[in-house]
């Protein structure tokens, strides 16, 4: 017997920023988010599919798939997916020798594997045969789905935050989709909706450039903004290239390493910064060692990295609200 849960999330068009996500992965190169975590203990695949399931209904855009509009006109839709089984998004794999080493093959694996479109596009892998006890859990999650912050907050949503979760429910909670749309009310949605997007973005854009503009004329670093307008003639600077900025090829290697967050936390507190800024730090004194190690020269030049930040006031739902 089966619990039915209703959506409150609608069906709709991609944003472009979303879609952009869709229109840019390539095979070997796909656009997903993905995070990799261990659990002390087993953990069958049938108590983790019943587990994710519950937890499904509070966030509905999960049994949606990417569908292409009608004569192709507009953008992609998101549209309920009618087969949709967790059979096809919550898989389990079994480790040969159980290292860290193969863990972590098997994550690159995985990440480096362009997602089905004719699903919703995440999934969660079941790793088992981890020494020590322990299980493995790869999640992915399409860059058009989600952004990392959304990310986060969907883990928020998957994984309890208490050592002791309320019991599984007895019964199956599944979700009951609404009924499909015609094609013609497909296709007039699509029309209507990239219409506005398209004067939406045109607006938004001559107005963020006549903001920049305005407060580069008047150099007042006190105005919003103001300060990052006086970096602007360095970040339009041109940079030497370093050996990162090429094509990506071949099979992707995913590798981590460990560092105390009690220890983050100290250097964070001494130095008045952020976590972020600690991460950043790290990230560039290792980039520019390793440059050093392969003979770029590096000495009296800055890094100049692309990095994202959230756009998010704390109420947004899934999509992307980035900036770089």
């Amino acid at each position: 017997m089966e619990a039915v849960m209703a959506s409150g999330q609608q069906q709709g068009q991609l944003s472009w920023g979303d879609a952009l996500f869709l229109y840019l992965e390539r095979e070997g190169t796909p656009l997903n988010i993905a995070s990799v975590s261990v659990f002390d203990g087993p953990i069958s695949l049938d108590a983790c599919r019943r587990f994710i399931e519950s937890k499904l209904p509070s966030i509905p855009r999960y049994y949606q798939k990417v569908v292409a509009p009608p004569f192709n006109t507009g953008l992609p839709n998101w549209e309920y997916d009618y087969e949709f089984d967790i059979c096809n998004h919550v898989r389990e794999v079994v480790l040969k020798r159980g290292t860290d080493a193969e863990f972590k093959a098997l994550a690159g694996k995985l990440f480096g594997k362009l997602m089905d479109r004719e699903h919703p596009l995440w999934d969660f892998t079941l790793v088992h045969g981890l020494k020590g006890d322990r299980t493995g859990v790869i999640a992915r999650v399409h860059h058009c789905l989600a952004d990392g912050v959304a990310g986060v907050g969907l883990m928020n949503v998957i994984f309890d935050q208490s050592p002791d979760p309320p019991s599984l429910p007895k019964r199956r909670v599944r979700f009951q989709p609404p009924r499909r749309h015609d094609p013609i009310t497909s296709l007039a949605d699509g029309l209507v909706g990239s219409w506005s997007n398209f004067v939406e973005r045109t607006l938004t854009a001559q107005a963020d450039l006549l903001t920049i503009v305005q407060k580069l004329l008047a150099g007042n670093e006190s105005q919003p903004g103001g300060e990052v307008a006086r970096y602007f003639p360095e970040l339009l600077a041109p940079t030497e290239r370093l050996r990162f900025n090429v094509t990506c090829q071949g099979p992707q290697k995913y590798v981590w390493a460990e560092m105390p967050l009690a220890e983050i936390n100290k250097i964070r507190e001494h130095g008045g910064a952020t976590i972020n800024d600690v991460v950043l730090a790290v990230v560039t004194v290792t980039i520019r060692r390793y440059a050093e190690l392969h003979g770029d020269r590096v000495r009296g030049k800055s890094l100049r990295m692309m990095v994202p930040v959230s756009l998010r006031n704390g109420h947004g739902g899934l999509g992307n609200r980035i900036s770089a």
